[in-house]
């Protein structure tokens, strides 16, 4: 059964753009001979056992699915074939399901085991890919090793918490997800061009929860209830309104990258406009100041890098700041609102610095912090009740993993920081996503979410492609 018609056309929608951009990008790997080594093999045949294979998988999926499922059925066939070519697009489409998740609205047992199957299509196709290219390696840096030690300092603390049955069970359905991107991603990347698929599987992804809740708020009306009265919302996992904002903001740098290959100018600037118009809207709607502090920063960011006199640049970025900050006193949100959240958000702050200073080695645990914010806050818990979480993704990984795994997790976004700065004019992109995105979760506990792992993982493996003369930036940017 489809839970809402209009969400699952929406995804055959987005899944249309996705198998148009992959096989764009499968053309021109076919053209730049970057994949298929045509003196082994004639690169006929791979094109007559690519056809195939998407016929029979076609057939297999319509089979399962039903007749009112053909583009479903055309585009999952189209995709795991890619992903058998390439292990780039088998990442992607894995990284396209984890944003997407198609089977919260679409029940079928297929469906369900389908991130399974995504994943270990992703990990057969870059094995397969490495033997057949002798490749016998495994990519390895510092931030690979500061999330490995992150990892598992995370599983030590609930060794130190007794191993609780039920934060062992978030900590591998969520938390080794976000290991197992990092290191997948990494290593998937073998050259710059690798990027192109996963940035347009994050755009895409996000995009699709974006047109949901544009659905939502222009279609239906329907604004979220009680706190979140008049703001807009998503759905499943990122319903809430400021998480959805935040989200938001990460698809408007990387239109940036995938709109860039545009020639003509004028095309070009409409779908940048068009594109900036409908995620500034909806995230204006959301009402989250974090969101709108985020859009700020990816403006006066943006601003810094295309200005040429650095001084009076970094001088308008902090009127810019200021200006941001002023934004947000004409949200629409009453004084009562705002005024409470700000209060409820210093004694959630307070509390989980107060985990961090009474158990600084461990904090109190992966997933501790709501069942401890009674106890560390004193009795005060504000108007929002017990059950909240800090709003910081910072101070969660302090609070929950202690000083130590702070230190890890902040040296894993100092490095991603760093790697997005080093191609900053290549791929400006992965800096104003950085940037603006991270301001946004400053109020915000996405520390275990997908979506800053993903991010910075293809940034981090983007960063390896860096050009280091000055003028070869120069030349690629009036190319």
């Amino acid at each position: 059964m489809i839970a809402d018609s209009y969400i699952f056309s929406i995804h055959q929608f987005i899944l249309c753009f996705l198998v148009l951009f992959f096989l764009y990008f499968a053309w021109c790997d076919l053209k730049d001979k970057t994949i298929i080594n045509p003196s082994r093999v004639n690169t006929s045949f791979y094109l007559i056992f690519f056809v195939a294979m998407t016929i029979g998988l076609y057939f297999n999926f319509l089979n399962e699915w039903g007749v009112y499922s053909i583009i479903l059925s055309f585009g999952f066939a189209l995709l795991t074939a890619l992903s058998i070519y390439a292990p780039k697009y088998a990442a992607s489409f894995f990284v396209f399901l984890l944003i997407s998740r198609p089977w919260e609205f679409y029940k079928n047992e297929l469906m369900n085991s389908m991130l399974r199957d995504a994943f270990v299509l992703a990990l057969l196709s870059l094995l397969a890919h490495r033997i057949i290219k002798r490749k016998f390696y495994f990519q390895w840096n510092l931030t690979s090793t500061l999330v490995f030690f992150y990892g598992a300092w995370t599983f030590l603390t609930l060794f130190a918490a007794g191993f609780p049955p039920m934060r062992m069970f978030m900590f591998n359905e969520v938390f080794v997800k976000n290991i197992i991107v990092y290191f997948l991603i990494v290593n998937v990347v073998e050259y710059d061009e690798c990027t192109k698929p996963i940035k347009t599987a994050l755009f895409l992804g996000v995009t699709e929860k974006a047109l949901v809740s544009a659905y939502k708020v222009f279609i239906l009306k329907q604004l979220g209830d009680g706190a979140s009265e008049n703001r807009m919302t998503g759905i499943g996992m990122i319903e809430n309104a400021n998480d959805i904002a935040a989200i938001l903001i990460i698809a408007i740098p990387f239109s940036l990258g995938i709109f860039n290959t545009i020639k003509n100018f004028v095309i070009r600037y409409f779908f940048y406009s068009l594109i900036f118009v409908f995620y500034i809207y909806l995230i204006w709607q959301a009402q989250s100041r974090g969101a709108i502090l985020g859009i700020g920063s990816l403006l006066v960011c943006l601003y810094w890098l295309k200005a040429k006199n650095k001084k009076i640049a970094s001088f308008i970025v902090i009127l810019g700041l200021i200006g941001s900050i002023g934004a947000m006193t004409t949200l629409k949100r009453s004084s009562e609102d705002t005024e409470s959240s700000t209060q409820n958000r210093m004694i959630f702050w307070k509390a989980g610095i107060n985990m961090a200073v009474r158990n600084p080695l461990f904090g109190v645990g992966y997933e501790g912090y709501i069942p401890n914010l009674l106890r560390y806050a004193n009795g005060n818990v504000g108007t929002d009740g017990t059950k909240m979480t800090i709003h910081s993704t910072w101070l969660l990984a302090l609070a929950e993993t202690g000083f130590v795994g702070f230190f890890l997790y902040m040296g894993i976004w100092i490095s991603g920081i760093y790697s997005a700065w080093k191609i900053k004019y290549q791929h400006p992109e992965f800096i104003l996503a950085l940037v603006s995105y991270g301001v946004a979760i400053t109020f915000l506990s996405h520390t275990y979410m997908l979506y800053p792992w993903i991010l910075l993982s293809v940034t981090i493996a983007a960063g390896k492609f860096s050009i280091d003369s000055k003028n070869e930036i120069k030349e690629k940017l009036n190319a």
